[in-house]
């Protein structure tokens, strides 16, 4: 078993109160992403290096390894995890790919050693971890239906293109949206299955569902690249017009598709602050201080009318 000792916390928190380090703590931080090249997580990421680099004004240097796990490949993801244990990380930030796949290294070997993990967004379905951090997913799927049910005639039908069902921030953006748009007397329908996330999935699952269901009228992602695929099915149909697209997340290509009426609008969260606060937090418990349990962030949402407000979100300039 790995542990730090109280002298190292101690000599950090003296050297913070007389305003300069006498003594300097090095910690190797692990941080495993599923899907790193998605803007979401290249923000993310960057929000843990910006928390990195303000801890070497108390003495804590971090030497940061990112690992990224498939963009497809949620098995990956463990054994990362596993490699990240090997080489002698002090602890681990995940943004898990899986909640039931990344448990088992959390438990197994993360919890077993008694090493500190951070959840930043999604969520586990087992396993401990000493904080979380995560949007208020619920609460943005009913975003979502709020603005949905402005666009669309009383008890059109609509859908939600599924590709996480053991993703429980996607379930539960599903339930936000669905269970709000029942609620708002709408026809909800079944929800149409989108085998991997990818562009080309989330089209060739919104051609199936316009075969299936013609006169669906609004659609609703978890993702913004499943939700760019879906607009091509739409142009491909000649249905861009009357089929309404309301998704989840931000990259530079879904802001212009937003800021051309392509899209209709998209859940914003805030990844910069879960990458930012999770390595604080993790830190703040390797030198000995109390941290929250859990951390709720909120939306915003982005449509053709306040682009601007989102222009220069990192998630659309990548700084």
């Amino acid at each position: 078993m790995r542990t730090r000792t109280l002298m190292a916390a101690t000599a950090i928190a003296a050297a913070t109160l007389v305003g300069s380090p006498a003594f300097a703590e090095d910690f190797k931080i692990g941080y495993s992403v599923f899907w790193g090249t998605n803007p979401f997580l290249v923000t993310m990421v960057n929000g843990a290096k910006k928390a990195a680099e303000e801890w070497k004004d108390k003495g804590v240097n971090v030497d940061l390894i990112v690992t990224n796990g498939g963009d497809d490949d949620k098995a990956k993801q463990v054994s990362d995890l596993e490699d990240l244990y090997a080489s002698g990380v002090d602890g681990v930030l995940i943004f898990p790919g899986d909640s039931v796949m990344v448990a088992e290294p959390i438990k197994n070997i993360y919890n077993a050693e008694e090493l500190p993990v951070v959840i930043t967004d999604i969520g586990v379905r087992s396993g401990e971890y000493i904080s979380l951090i995560i949007t208020d997913n619920l609460k943005g799927g009913e975003q979502a239906a709020d603005y949905m049910a402005t666009l669309l005639p009383a008890g059109a039908k609509v859908a939600t293109l599924d590709h996480a069902p053991t993703n429980d921030n996607g379930q539960t953006r599903q339930k936000g949206f669905e269970d709000r748009m029942k609620e708002l007397g709408f026809d909800v329908l079944p929800e149409q299955p989108v085998p991997v996330l990818t562009l080309d999935a989330g089209r060739q699952s919104t051609e199936d569902l316009l075969v299936s269901e013609p006169e669906v009228q609004g659609l609703f992602a978890f993702n913004q690249l499943v939700l760019q695929g879906a607009y091509q099915a739409l142009e491909q149909a000649d249905r861009t017009e009357d089929v309404h697209l309301v998704g989840f997340d931000l990259d530079p290509v879904s802001f212009e598709m937003v800021k051309d009426g392509k899209f209709d609008g998209l859940v914003v969260q805030d990844p910069y602050r879960m990458g930012y606060d999770g390595m604080n937090i993790i830190l703040t418990n390797l030198t000995g201080g109390e941290v929250e349990k859990f951390i709720g962030l909120g939306t915003k949402l982005l449509t053709p009318d306040n682009t601007d407000e989102f222009a220069n979100d990192p998630q659309v300039t990548g700084k």
